[in-house]
């Protein structure tokens, strides 16, 4: 029996969260049993329509975090028959009514808040954040740190909580040309091996210790290369001056946003994964890197252990020393790399979008076995 399912998509060119909407969309667009209906960003519609062409789109103004949401969406689906509302975020609107389902990605913010936010903002976001523990039926979140964070921190109902984890696109274990990537090496300026790093400059993503511990590894381990960021950073920004003040100069490359098929290239690109967050709630970097064959260094905590137990070289993410001695065996010991590389594989080839979407209609079907009992 088929069910009317309205997705909250307004997130969809988000970094992070988009990739797993975008996903979603694509793997709901083949279910039968579902009819779909989409609230979208005003402007983004065709985006919508591109991955999901037979669902209905909802043009929706309000801003995410604004107090408009919690009554512009709950209005756009008044006369929609829904039967199932998906909040892939933690903001469920106050005023949306019937069966909800959410998806919690993780806590950041409240372990790291962004500077710019103040103690009302913090509140907000917690009070919101129980608000939709409580409401939704069933809680998706993508890693077991994630549901061990929203217990302890929230009381949340564990069978409400269920993991789902995130995938990674096929196309990554397609080797470039070597044309390619020559190419990509002679437009970017870039001289391998490359230590590569994949992050916006949070202070979660540890990235000052990150170049700390290059700048080691290059003068007691002699390391050859480059360090390369991309992501949300300037290139003469807060890192850029402390790499002019270690004199690292043209050692470390900040590439700024790349389009994903220029991500791509530089995974082949590669030399390893360098991913020594302080936390996270999946780490998505770390399953791409996997699956395009590059070895990963990353951190012995959390959702970052869990991606990487038995297949990535685990460190102390504010041990400086560890994190340099070990840039540098993986970066010459050949047979651990080889090792490494075919143990991620195999991890990655187990975690696919597929199966994402999957359980995650197992978790659909488990909140409309309820009954349709409206959400106090």
């Amino acid at each position: 029996m088929g069910f009317h399912l309205a997705l909250d998509a307004r997130k969809l060119t988000d970094f992070g969260i988009g990739t797993y909407v975008g996903h979603l969309l694509r793997g709901l667009a083949g279910q039968e049993e579902v009819k779909l209906t989409v609230l979208a960003r005003v402007g983004h519609e065709e985006r919508v329509t591109g991955l999901v062409p037979e669902a209905r789109v909802i043009p929706v103004s309000a801003a995410g975090y604004s107090l408009a949401e919690h009554f512009s969406l709950p209005l756009a689906l008044w006369r929609e028959k829904i039967d199932l509302v998906h909040v892939p975020h933690y903001v469920v609107p106050l005023g949306l009514q019937g069966p909800v389902v959410s998806t919690v990605h993780d806590v950041i913010q409240l372990f790291y808040p962004p500077q710019r936010r103040t103690q009302l903002g913090l509140m907000y976001l917690r009070t919101l954040m129980n608000t939709t523990l409580r409401r939704s039926r069933r809680v998706i979140t993508v890693s077991r740190t994630s549901r061990r964070d929203l217990i302890r921190l929230f009381g949340a109902d564990e069978q409400k909580l269920k993991v789902v984890p995130n995938g990674v696109d096929p196309n990554l274990e397609q080797r470039p040309s070597s044309e390619v990537l020559q190419e990509l090496k002679d437009r970017l300026g870039l001289r391998p091996p490359l230590v590569l790093v994949v992050a916006n400059d949070k202070p979660h993503k540890n990235l000052d210790t990150v170049l700390r511990a290059f700048h080691l590894g290059l003068r007691a381990h002699g390391l050859p290369g480059q360090l390369v960021f991309v992501g949300g950073m300037e290139p003469d920004g807060r890192l850029a001056r402390k790499v002019a003040g270690l004199g690292l100069g043209e050692r470390v490359r900040f590439l700024g946003r790349v389009s994903q098929t220029d991500l791509h290239r530089l995974y082949h690109l590669s030399a390893a994964l360098l991913h020594i967050a302080l936390y996270e709630g999946f780490g998505l970097p770390i399953l791409e890197a996997m699956l395009a064959g590059l070895p990963v260094i990353t951190s012995n905590v959390g959702a970052m252990q869990e991606l990487g137990e038995g297949v990535a070289r685990l460190v102390n993410p504010l041990d400086v020393q560890e994190i340099a001695r070990v840039l540098e065996q993986v970066l010459v010991d050949d047979p651990l790399r080889r090792r490494m590389v075919e143990a991620g594989r195999r991890r990655a080839h187990r975690m696919t979008w597929e199966k994402m979407v999957g359980g995650t209609m197992d978790v659909y079907r488990e909140a409309l076995a309820q009954g349709p009992r409206p959400v106090a």
